[in-house]
């Protein structure tokens, strides 16, 4: 990528005295930065940081004021933000970030991947998954020609709260439910993942509800710093975390961030979120940008099928993906694309997605990304999921609790029901079966056949 291309945040001084209702705070800051950068004061490096984390917020709240009405001057402040805090922070040059730019307007299909023809019913469905099955046996195949096995990743997610400000519409931990919370202290956190470490797990996702009172930066690196120890490596699925968060939890030990975009077109993400933290699109969009500046070496991305069309969401989310690959050419990416079966009752899901477009979207993913992991949880039936297993899947769940602390005692209600509900043994025990190598960790996952 090219390097910065850095506009001095004065350039902008009369232009915020006249168009920001908060000029004078911001203004102050505008000065603050100025001596730092240009080398007239040398501050401490928290210091520094967080100068940084102040323009970054800045920057959000004036995406989130100025959604629908950017002007050539809002862009042009909004990108001198991005790469002042980026300065501050001692980040590598860059450019700005424009995730935005490269999602939007969502495109009718990609030329490369013919995926228009694939996503087409009339298209035969077995010459599609044909094809990818064999594309997934060689890049994930493990043995000689006559021997040859898949491996498959057997992963865990550990629900720490069902405590959450937002009101996604669709989900059962959105803060008008009433429903029994639950939030785990870090030893009731560090004794679940005990239980999941015993039935063989050594990759957990950590889930939570957006509460920012219980779900606290040091909260997540104290559970991060203690599975390590344990010899798990955890990833997180949690609010969308600021770049210097996301960086503290790199090195308690973070390997690995899940953050659905849910859907990438903008009006209805506005609908199905209408207050908290999550109801900032930019903010949630460029979430995975931040994590892999901070140094997390896995970004997993993903729709809420359901929610809007999802022909359009899948390649939208393409063209993010492969915005971060270009970006990022040295980190993993992971897709999942979980379906919407069961929602609050005042809530309906305005699209279906059969199984058969189920398939082919996961198996346009994997042409598009051949070497990407393709991730699918127990909010699916067995038999879908042994079939998705056989063509393209890389990471299942297993044996899967969706509520805090369910595992070692009954837990209340989880964000979602669990559809596949064999045991660990019985996963396994059906992978052996029909071929596969069951594995623990990405190494394992990762190495060449």
């Amino acid at each position: 990528m090219a390097t910065e291309t850095y506009t001095p945040l004065t350039e902008f001084v009369y232009w915020i005295q006249a168009d920001d209702a908060h000029a004078a705070h911001h203004l102050d800051l505008l000065r603050q930065v100025d001596r730092v950068l240009s080398g007239r004061i040398e501050p401490a490096t928290d210091d520094r940081a967080a100068l940084a984390d102040r323009l970054e917020r800045w920057r959000y709240q004036w995406l989130n004021e100025r959604c629908g009405r950017m002007t050539d001057e809002d862009r042009g402040l909004v990108d001198a933000l991005d790469l002042a805090a980026n300065r501050l922070a001692g980040r590598p040059a860059r450019q700005p970030r424009a995730a935005r730019a490269i999602i939007n307007p969502l495109d009718s299909g990609l030329s490369t991947l013919d995926s228009g023809r694939w996503l087409d019913p009339k298209t035969p469905l077995d010459e599609l998954t044909d094809r990818v099955a064999r594309l997934t046996a060689d890049r994930f195949g493990v043995g000689d020609d006559s021997t040859t096995h898949r491996r498959m990743l057997l992963y865990a997610p550990l629900y720490l709260s069902s405590f959450c400000t937002n009101s996604c519409q669709y989900c059962g931990f959105r803060f008008d439910q009433p429903i029994e919370r639950k939030h785990l202290g870090i030893d009731e956190a560090v004794g679940e993942a005990e239980i999941l470490r015993r039935r063989g797990f050594r990759h957990v996702l950590l889930v939570a509800g957006d509460f920012p009172r219980l779900t606290r930066t040091e909260y997540f690196t104290q559970i991060i710093a203690r599975l390590r120890q344990m010899g798990i490596t955890p990833a997180v699925e949690v609010a969308p975390q600021p770049t210097r968060a996301y960086g503290q939890m790199v090195a308690a030990g973070l390997c690995g961030l899940t953050l659905y975009q849910e859907t990438y077109q903008e009006d209805l993400y506005r609908l199905y979120h209408r207050s908290g933290t999550k109801a900032s699109f930019d903010w949630r969009l460029e979430g995975l940008e931040r994590a892999a500046e901070a140094g997390v070496r896995r970004l997993g991305l993903g729709v809420l099928l359901g929610l809007a069309d999802p022909r359009e969401d899948v390649l939208a989310m393409i063209r993010h993906a492969d915005y971060l690959r270009q970006r990022f050419p040295d980190r993993g990416l992971a897709f999942s694309l979980p379906r919407i079966h069961d929602a609050p009752s005042d809530f309906h899901a305005p699209y279906n997605i059969d199984d058969d477009l189920f398939v082919r979207l996961y198996c346009v993913l994997r042409l598009a990304f051949p070497g990407a992991n393709l991730v699918l949880s127990t909010r699916e039936q067995p038999a879908l999921r042994d079939r998705l297993a056989s063509i393209c899947i890389t990471q299942l769940s297993a044996g899967s609790c969706t509520a805090p602390g369910g595992y070692g005692h009954e837990a209340p209600q989880g964000q979602f029901p669990v559809h596949d509900r064999r045991r660990v043994d019985e996963v396994v025990d059906r992978l052996r079966a029909e071929g596969f190598r069951p594995v623990w960790s990405f190494d394992e996952l990762e190495q060449q056949s």
